[in-house]
């Protein structure tokens, strides 16, 4: 008989966690909405790109774009683009990310306005091109993964915020209202909450902050499909395709508690104010409107891994909106942490480097 295995937390990290040590345990994952990756996962703008955060990210990016290709992800091109004020911002990229990615490279400006012609010539003095970038499917990779775990035999419970958890000897007990789950390994992936879970387990917080960042939808009037995503090099700024408009992203970090994050007026209107600076097209009527939290620990790092301090207590937290991203290759690490597999990722994704 398989180990018991629950997981809290029915995101992307979660999930594919739970596909992954399906193989060695009965895995069951709580998830507290009535559906998996109602926050953060189902909020993704659903992109990798490999010179993105820092080397741990990078690393974990590069394998997954293995998996991603295999799959039949689409390859697109992300471009910085910098005014005649924000050009030492491209030279600190290039020096950070060129030994990482060789493949990046700076292009004129006469492709860049082929490419995107909506940008304004006058705001364009260099441009940095990642050609490696691939376009995700968000909805798709999620429930590529649910349906992986529940063919192996587990399952997810949607509607199941836990309210207590007690140590056993060994193992844990979880409830959800008057029901309890019982397992020998308990899997903390609850997002923005993971702190949270921690307390209720026992367990010392990591230190966890939520960030909430505003996106929208624009309708361009034109063909974008092969357009790339669209960086400012000061950032405060992004624009990609989606779904034949354009998504907008004010790319902020505004501190916030765990919740339900929804857009500021403020917010989507600066971020089109920003646009319309940046373009030449003229926003007169606005689609959705949306906000998700990324959060981190204090170094940008993931942490996978057991808790020192408490038995069978693993900690699956910090993706900082990366989980699409790095799902495939950090839900292997993990899911051979938990079996007692080595991993090449364990050191760096040790969550007791937050004490």
């Amino acid at each position: 008989m398989k180990p018991r295995l629950v997981i809290i937390g029915g995101g992307i990290a979660g999930i594919s966690c739970g596909a992954r040590a399906a193989a060695d345990f009965d895995v069951t994952v709580l998830e507290a909405e009535m559906q998996p990756g109602y926050h953060a996962s189902g909020r993704s703008a659903a992109v990798s790109i490999e010179s993105y955060m820092n080397e741990v990210v990078h690393a974990l990016t590069v394998e997954s774009n293995v998996y991603f290709r295999a799959e039949g992800a689409k390859p697109m091109s992300c471009i910085t683009i910098a005014d005649a004020e924000h050009g030492a911002e491209l030279d600190a990229f290039l020096a950070e990310w060129l030994p990482l990615c060789p493949q990046i490279r700076e292009i004129s400006v006469e492709e860049t306005l082929r490419r995107v012609p909506i940008l304004r010539p006058e705001g364009i003095a260099r441009v940095i091109d990642d050609p490696n970038t691939l376009g995700l499917d968000a909805h798709g990779l999620l429930d590529g993964f649910r349906r992986r775990l529940v063919a192996a035999g587990g399952r997810v419970v949607n509607n199941a915020r836990v309210g207590r958890i007690e140590q056993l000897a060994p193992g844990w007990r979880v409830w959800v209202g008057e029901t309890a789950f019982e397992a020998e390994v308990l899997v903390n992936a609850a997002g923005a909450w993971a702190d949270q879970v921690a307390a209720l387990a026992g367990v010392r917080p990591l230190g966890l902050k939520p960030y909430r960042r505003t996106a929208l939808l624009v309708d361009p009037g034109r063909d974008v499909s092969a357009w790339p995503l669209v960086h400012r090099a000061e950032g405060g700024l992004y624009f990609k395709p989606e779904a034949g408009l354009l998504m907008v992203s004010l790319a902020e970090e505004t501190p916030s508690e765990p919740c339900d994050a929804q857009p500021e007026e403020l917010d989507v209107a600066v971020a089109v104010d920003r646009f319309q600076q940046m373009t030449t097209l003229e926003v007169r009527r606005l689609g959705q409107t949306w906000a998700g939290l990324r959060t981190f620990l204090p170094d940008r790092f993931p942490a996978a891994g057991f808790d020192s301090r408490v038995n069978d207590f693993f900690w699956l937290v910090g993706q900082g909106g990366m989980g699409m991203q790095t799902a495939p290759a950090l839900s292997q690490a993990a899911a051979d942490m938990l079996a007692g597999r080595p991993s090449r990722f364990a050191e760096m994704l040790s969550p007791a480097r937050a004490f």
